[in-house]
């Protein structure tokens, strides 16, 4: 099955879009240290964002010069979405920020009524959000002001997909549901087997998620009838990547592995990590594909690059052990946490 492809806007290393240009072999050009744990970074405007389990958010140049530093009320999980010269995160505190990229100034706060561990996404003029209390929530993107708010039946702690005016999303509870952009209201609602950290991956092939009972769905992006599901065995934390052909995917288990979008059926599976660590292990770092590479990591040990076609491994830097952060890559760099509290930047080698 050959599908068009078409990215939604969320977070480049937090949903598998297509980053163009960028493959092995890289150096790393710089190191930004913190005293907690740098959560996955987002690059944009010539610097890389990023928060930390310290209640900070953080920009910085991609020579790992400090540009500002914000204070939140609690530890933040997610990533900071950088969307028409603003950055969006949510925080343990309850609270959805909105910052202005450049100096990191507070725009606006807003309140939910439990941690926000997601990553927000944009449609239109307005910025989506969902949060534990088992609601998702959509502000003028602006001044914050509310502009809907439904409830999806149980927590949220993944990040929203948008595709063509339609959000998705799985929940806690083992639902995953489509939401009209504009207005909240539901499109459908189905069952998964398993509750879902990760986020739903979408493009014209469908919409695919992993359940933390170790399942990976496949929906029809239209009805959402389940068209397949592989049982993977161990938990899935870790959201896919899609290409028109093919879903990438790691597990609880230790390896990425590399689906047919069509039917599940397997192309190629490959070992993740410096094989230092006990074999499998809790794995929430989410693949990215790029030209005719997927990049995964910090990760069991790793952060590593394989052949898109093959899965043959071509690119590895060793970090501090594992990490539920993903990497980022935008402006000729490679971003990523060492699975503790150093921010690395990666350059190409020309």
């Amino acid at each position: 099955m050959k599908c068009g492809f078409e990215h939604f806007r969320v977070n480049l290393q937090r949903t598998g879009v297509l980053a163009e240009g960028f493959a092995p072999p890289v150096w790393l050009a710089c190191q930004f240290l913190i005293d907690d744990e740098v959560r996955s970074p987002t690059i944009a405007q010539g610097r890389v964002y990023f928060a930390s389990l310290n209640g900070h958010a953080y920009a910085v140049t991609l020579d790992g010069e400090l540009v500002w530093s914000f204070k939140a009320g609690a530890r933040i999980n997610g990533s900071l979405a950088i969307i028409d010269g603003r950055a969006y995160f949510g925080c343990n505190d309850h609270g959805f920020y909105c910052l202005d990229a450049d100096t990191g100034a507070l725009i606006w706060r807003r309140q939910a009524r439990a941690a926000v561990q997601g990553n927000f996404a944009a449609h239109a003029d307005m910025v989506m959000c969902g949060a534990y209390d088992g609601v998702v929530y959509a502000f003028d993107s602006a001044s914050g002001i509310p502009r809907w708010q439904t409830q999806v039946g149980s927590g949220v702690n993944c990040s929203l997909a948008v595709l063509n005016g339609v959000i998705y999303l799985g929940t806690n509870g083992g639902t995953v549901h489509a939401l009209d952009a504009c207005t909240g209201s539901t499109v459908w609602q189905a069952d998964a087997p398993g509750g879902m950290n990760a986020t739903c991956a979408v493009s014209a092939c469908g919409l695919f998620i992993g359940t933390r009972t170790g399942q990976v769905c496949a929906f029809d992006i239209a009805t959402g009838t389940r068209r397949w599901s592989v049982d993977f065995g161990p938990r899935i934390f870790a959201s896919p990547a899609l290409d028109a052909d093919f879903v990438y995917i790691a597990s609880d288990l230790g390896t990425l592995r590399r689906l047919h979008a069509s039917d599940g059926s397997l192309d190629w599976e490959v070992a993740i990590g410096t094989g230092i660590l006990p074999p499998g292990g809790q794995v929430w770092t989410c693949p990215l594909v790029a030209d005719g590479v997927v990049w995964i990591g910090p990760a069991l040990g790793e952060i590593m690059a394989v052949q898109r076609a093959t899965g043959e491994k071509m690119w590895a830097y060793t970090v501090d052990g594992s990490s539920s952060s993903s990497i980022a890559i935008g402006d000729d760099v490679l971003a990523s946490s060492t699975g503790g509290n150093r921010l690395l930047v990666f350059r190409r080698t020309r």
